[in-house]
């Protein structure tokens, strides 16, 4: 018997992916569907749910209102909403869930996005590294200090 894996619906998550462009206009009916599946229900909630491809422009202000609705949104800024894919990103590498020079490549571009902070400006560098050719250390050494960098981000940044 294969058992499914149970997801939990989590609406910071989607939030965060909503503002760091990683998710399209044409997703917003699933999410709201998914919320009222959930127990969250309003007006703004419902009327997304019925939203047939809808665009940006279609989804405007109420995606804002149907988040109201939920009241248990937590992710307000992109610079919260990079923390949060970042930490994701991290636990995917530690966890071996995807390939730790895709997971440092994911997370160099989030290092751009929010100016090189401390905590991810060393991905930029190891991304960077694959790069140098004859000058770059060896695949195995890069991996390992993208393991490490990934265990510090999860150590030492705020939930």
């Amino acid at each position: 018997m294969v058992r499914e894996k149970t997801v939990t619906f989590d609406p910071n998550l989607f939030v965060a992916k909503w503002y760091c462009s990683r998710v399209n206009p044409e997703e917003i009916p699933l999410f709201a569907a998914d919320a009222l599946e959930a127990g969250f229900d309003g007006p703004a909630l419902r009327r997304l749910a019925g939203l047939a491809s809808p665009n940006s422009s279609e989804v405007g202000d109420l995606f804002d209102r149907a988040l109201a609705e939920i009241g248990t949104v937590e992710i307000r800024t992109k610079e919260q909403a990079i923390l949060k894919l970042a930490k994701l990103t991290a636990r995917s590498i530690v966890d071996e869930e995807i390939d730790a020079f895709a997971g440092a490549a994911s997370l160099a571009r989030f290092a751009q996005e929010l100016h090189y902070p401390s905590f991810l400006a060393e991905f930029f560098a190891l991304d960077d590294e694959t790069a140098w050719g004859d000058y770059a250390r060896s695949r195995t050494a890069v991996r390992d200090d993208i393991l490490a960098e990934a265990k510090k981000l999860l150590l030492y940044t705020p939930q």
